[in-house]
């Protein structure tokens, strides 16, 4: 299992995957005028500052969250499709990534336009599934499955969605100089395993229209209705028992209890049901001395399926899964049958248009060939300047915070002070580019692509097995308005899709920029010290570098961040956030926002300026700098999706990481005034950094 903490600024808004248009949208600004003055910033900061953009700005139909991030990301994917739509016609002077990124496109949009069902292009395999005579072909089935359409080295907070298990790459916990073959817990089709085993309401809906899903997929890829209902029963009885035995997604943040190691002869004990020799050789995976396992348990539980359940079963479900893997990339009605359960998950109203969509797909597949093209258009080189002096502002401020912490003692500041001066910064996008020289694209299937694509990316990933972890590649493309941290490269990593307004605008002065940018990448700093962070050392190592007393001292902190979120949710009815699941952001929220500030400080102090200082309208840097800061979370999300999103997502919802993060701050009561007793004056002040 990968782990890497990512600030989320989108979150969920690519659940929603048609045919509306709307007018292009521009770029926002930071406008510290554009205040609420009906909310005192002392009573609700986040209405202070948000509820006059929220309100000119609603959520528009083809959208589950929208706001300053939202907005954004449809800019940078109008940017995308003026790319896509100059090279998607056929011409002999593109260059060999402009005719695959084209013709990519142009089969996604072509696809849609003509109606086509391209259900063909998964028969073989279909038919694969259908022809086994024993479970033992199990294992070579699934490797084409994963190989193909179900991306088994895509895994995310709960499980890797693949059928049965993920697999991929996976730096070896203990010793990252080396990249081994990593196992993860999967099989499920809904979002994590709770939908299975709770019995609220809004799992109970869940769980009803997933089975409608079922039975749709199944009844468009050739299975009759009747049918199609008892192939449900079957499904569902399969994914429960496999939901039972998963890790929950709070014990999975532990990296401890994630890095379990198997050789070879002891994976086959654990299931011994399943052929890895020839799954293995099936995908095309190097032999490897250990591989690292997630989840034991799971596994073991399989192996009790595997052993229980009958081929017939078996085939079912596999069945089920390729075609749910594939619905997206088959056609219209595929689609159509797939948002009819995805609104309920999001509360979208309508799927995106077809430019859109398949832009996406093409940053998906093609993010670097696209990436390229993208940030020459976007990011300049000023602006990655000015961003890595950001950066290195806000390391800076990381530095004097170790110093000044009173609780840890000189030998763990030491290993810190290492650590930190270990980060590698990476800003905007790759040193070096993917070579998609051997991935073949034509524009007359759009399936065939995808399947190709992903068999490309499967090799690519696979082909880092046996060698030294690459720390230079990244698991973000370029266009992508979001940012991660990884302990294990001990990187820090921002696209150049989150390096524009209103996060990072080179219009605005610093005050903005570091309130608004500059709190995302403290955020991502402080992910490498964050509860699970602190856990990797200066290499990368899942290490225990900390004195027993430093560690006591953390966790108490920590535990304070994990009691103050934690509680029913404001204006989202019934949602109640367990703050063990969102620690590691919540802290880095804080976290980063002191960073900024800091970094501010010192950068206004080196101009012969301060944090007092009044603009034209009467506000100080102070205050403005907060501003800023609110501003970047002017965001809105539908209730369906904020619901689902409390329960799987280690992020709070986006008033909670305002109103909370400012709460904690004496510099916010100072900046505004505030009063003993506010809301925005909280009276336990959590913070670990």
């Amino acid at each position: 299992m990968k782990i890497h903490a990512a600030v989320i600024v989108v979150a969920l808004s690519g659940l929603a995957a048609a045919q509306t248009s709307q007018a292009p949208v521009q770029l926002q600004h930071v406008d510290v005028t554009n205040m609420d003055s009906s909310v005192g910033p002392c009573n609700n900061f986040y209405q202070y500052v948000c509820a006059k953009m929220n309100a000119a700005n609603p959520i528009p139909p083809d959208q589950v969250f929208w706001g300053v991030g939202g907005v954004l990301e449809e800019w940078n994917n109008q940017v995308l499709r003026g790319i896509l739509e100059k090279n998607q016609a056929p011409s002999a002077s593109r260059t060999p990534n402009e005719q695959k990124i084209g013709d990519f496109y142009a089969s996604c949009v072509d696809q849609a336009k003509e109606n086509k069902d391209d259900l063909p292009t998964i028969q073989p395999l279909l038919a694969r599934i259908d022809g086994m005579r024993d479970k033992r072909e199990i294992a070579t089935v699934l490797a084409a499955m994963h190989s193909s359409f179900d991306r088994a080295w895509e895994g995310n907070d709960n499980q890797t969605p693949a059928a049965l298990f993920g697999f991929g790459q996976q730096a070896d916990y203990n010793d990252v100089n080396r990249v081994i073959a990593g196992l993860d817990q999967g099989g499920l089709g809904m979002p994590n395993r709770d939908f299975y085993l709770k019995d609220d309401e809004q799992s109970k809906t869940v769980r009803a229209d997933y089975v409608k899903l079922i039975e749709a997929l199944l009844n468009l890829g050739g299975t009759s209705q009747a049918d199609a209902a008892k192939d449900a029963a079957i499904i569902m009885r399969i994914e429960t028992a496999m939901a039972k035995a998963q890790m929950d997604n709070i014990t999975r943040r532990d990296p401890a209890k994630v890095n379990n190691r198997y050789t070879p002869a002891q994976l086959k004990t654990l299931v011994p049901k399943f052929d890895w020799g020839a799954y293995m050789s099936a995908i095309d995976a190097s032999a490897v001395p250990l591989y690292e396992v997630s989840s034991p348990e799971f596994f073991r539980a399989l192996n009790q399926q595997l052993a229980q359940e009958n081929l017939d079963s078996w085939k079912v479900y596999l069945r089920w899964h390729l075609l749910r893997s594939a619905s997206g990339v088959l056609g219209n009605r595929w689609r159509d049958a797939d948002f009819a359960y995805q609104r309920v998950l999001t509360g979208a109203k309508e799927q995106p248009p077809t430019w859109r969509r398949c832009a996406n797909s093409v940053d998906r597949n093609l993010g670097e060939a696209l990436g390229q093209v993208y940030v020459a258009q976007v990011f300049p080189p000023e602006s990655k300047a000015r961003a890595q002096k950001l950066v290195k502002d806000i390391e800076a401020a990381m530095g004097r915070d170790i110093d000044s912490v009173a609780w840890m003692q000189a030998s763990t500041k030491r290993e810190a002070h290492l650590k930190l001066a270990a980060v590698i910064d990476k800003i905007g996008y790759p040193d070096k580019w993917i070579d998609y020289s051997s991935l073949s694209i034509t524009r007359e299937n759009y399936a065939a692509n995808q399947q190709r694509a992903n068999v490309f990316e499967l090799k690519r990933q696979l082909a880092f097995i046996g060698h030294p972890l690459d720390r230079t590649q990244w698991q973000m493309t370029p266009p992508t308005v979001d940012a991660y941290e990884d302990p294990q490269t001990n990187t820090i990593n921002f696209p150049a899709g989150i390096l524009q307004p209103a996060y990072f605008d080179p219009t605005q002065d610093d005050v903005i920029n570091y309130g608004a940018e500059g709190a995302i990448v403290g955020h991502e700093l402080t992910h490498d010290f964050d509860d699970q962070g602190r856990k990797f050392d200066v290499k990368g190592n899942l290490r225990d570098w900390w004195t027993p007393e430093d560690a006591k001292e953390y966790d108490q902190r920590g535990e304070c961040i994990a009691k103050e979120y934690t509680g029913p949710v404001s204006g989202i009815s019934g949602a109640v956030q367990n703050g063990k699941l969102t620690q590691g952001e919540d802290t880095a929220d804080n976290g980063g926002l002191y960073l900024a500030l800091s970094a501010l400080s010192e950068d206004l102090k080196q101009q012969g300026k301060s944090l007092d200082d009044k603009d034209s309208h009467g506000l100080t840097n102070l205050q403005r700098f907060f501003i800023a800061y609110g501003t970047a979370w002017c965001d809105q999300v539908r209730p369906e999706a904020a619901k689902t999103m409390i329960a799987t997502n280690p992020h709070s919802v986006p008033w909670e990481r305002v109103n909370n993060v400012v709460g904690n701050m004496p510099e916010f009561e100072k900046a505004f005034n505030c009063k003993p007793g506010q809301p925005m004056v909280h009276v336990m002040r959590c913070r670990v950094w």
